[in-house]
């Protein structure tokens, strides 16, 4: 029973303002969930191949905190479980 957790950038709907909204996905004995992360990015400022924000990218020290803020605490409760 593995748990695989990624983030990614959901570019199969992008927004009204051309941004690609962020979200986690979570794999567990081949389902997947995806957690909204409620921030979006600009494709142009996102690494898709390491799931990232790029070096270039405004926002990256916050969208970096959140991530990993939101991975914690989706830890914490697997831990519970």
């Amino acid at each position: 029973m593995s748990t695989t957790i990624e983030v990614v950038c959901f570019k199969y709907k992008p927004l009204k303002n051309n941004e690609f909204p962020l979200r986690i996905r979570i794999t567990k004995d081949r389902k997947t969930k995806y957690i909204s992360l409620g921030v979006s990015v600009a494709p142009q400022y996102w690494d898709f191949d390491r799931n990232q924000p790029t070096l270039d990218c405004p926002d990256r020290e916050y969208l970096e905190k959140l991530i990993a803020n939101k991975l914690r605490t989706i830890l914490k409760n697997a831990e519970k479980e």
